[in-house]
């Protein structure tokens, strides 16, 4: 049996609890040292918090540190972003932080009030390093994201997408004004013959039994658009840009230096590689489709309340006018 030799070089083995141990000891000798530069210290881990920024609060020094002002090589440089680059340094371009601010701000305001009207906000975030952000930012604004690939067609061409489920839904539900039109027109197609009329037997058969379907379930299958698209990386998303464009949905995108910021219609000039900058974006506009929602929250509370208080102010009027009434009624 061998048995392993010691010697006076050798390090002696240490267990995982022991090495833990060793090192919260040197963190503890640390803190007094640390905090005596200025800085507060705890033993609990803390990252940082997505939505600790908004569009008021936000500063250039929580952006600067963030690395928002660090654009792309100068070779790669996208000439439409011109008014938004402050200067070059090292052969990289540095983004103006005050252009930044503005763009950030005008955004989020946009955000907000597509969110105060009830509007649909769509988070886009398709790189393995956004995903999560788009699905925390989403849910925080309690809206809607997209982290995988974008199915093309899904704004323009969402019928063979959807299938038959799309017909009933878009040609009735969506322009109910249209529904006898909708009933009796049927699509233009190949195996339709024009002495029939132009129509397709099949088409009216399946609009039937969609209508009855919609009917038994209300409006279930009502289809909308978003009203409103944050991509935060517009580049690998050119696509779905160009949907929403055709679609008439405004786009809200992070641009580096190296993007066309003609792409989106609020574009905002940042650092696209950092992901703090991009949290610090995120976290901007879904703070800001909440605040817009808990507003439309207050509002409709307000209205609902203050009809409440009238009804009740009107059944007391009543009451005192007709007091026979009043005790009928009880009866």
């Amino acid at each position: 049996m061998a048995t392993e030799k010691s010697g006076p070089n050798k390090t002696p083995r240490v267990s995982e609890a022991q090495r833990r141990e060793m090192m919260r000891e040197h963190l503890h000798r640390l803190t007094p040292k640390l905090e005596a530069m200025g800085s507060r210290q705890t033993e609990e881990a803390r990252g940082p918090a997505m939505m600790e920024h908004t569009s008021a609060n936000l500063t250039l020094e929580a952006m600067l540190a963030a690395g928002m002002h660090l654009g792309h090589s100068a070779s790669l440089w996208n000439r439409m972003n011109l008014p938004f680059i402050f200067g070059e340094r090292d052969g990289i371009h540095i983004i103006n932080l005050e252009h930044t601010m503005a763009a950030l701000r005008r955004a989020a305001a946009f955000v907000k009030n597509v969110a105060y009207n009830g509007g649909i906000v769509v988070f886009v975030g398709t790189r393995k390093e956004h995903r999560q952000l788009a699905v925390d930012a989403a849910l925080h604004a309690e809206q809607y994201f997209v982290t995988g690939k974008w199915v093309p067609g899904t704004l323009t061409n969402p019928r063979p997408l959807l299938g038959k489920h799309f017909t009933y839904a878009n040609d009735v539900w969506d322009v109910p004004e249209a529904r006898d039109f909708a009933e009796h027109q049927a699509p233009p197609s190949a195996g339709a013959s024009e002495k029939k009329g132009g129509g397709s037997t099949r088409y009216m058969q399946m609009l039937e039994q969609e209508k009855a379907k919609a009917l038994a379930r209300g409006d279930g299958l009502k289809m909308y658009k978003p009203d409103l698209i944050v991509a935060l990386n517009p580049r690998e998303s050119k696509t779905m840009l160009t949907e929403a464009r055709l679609s008439f949905v405004p786009t809200v995108g992070i641009i580096d230096t190296n993007c066309d910021p003609r792409l989106v219609s609020y574009p905002i000039p940042c650092n696209d590689d950092s992901l703090r900058a991009v949290m610090i974006v995120a976290g901007v506009l879904a703070r800001a489709a909440r605040d817009g929602m808990d507003l439309r929250r207050g509002r409709l509370l307000a209205a609902v309340s203050q009809h409440n208080k009238e009804y009740i102010e009107r059944e007391s009027a009543r009451s005192r006018r007709f007091p026979d009434d009043s005790a009928s009624d009880d009866q």
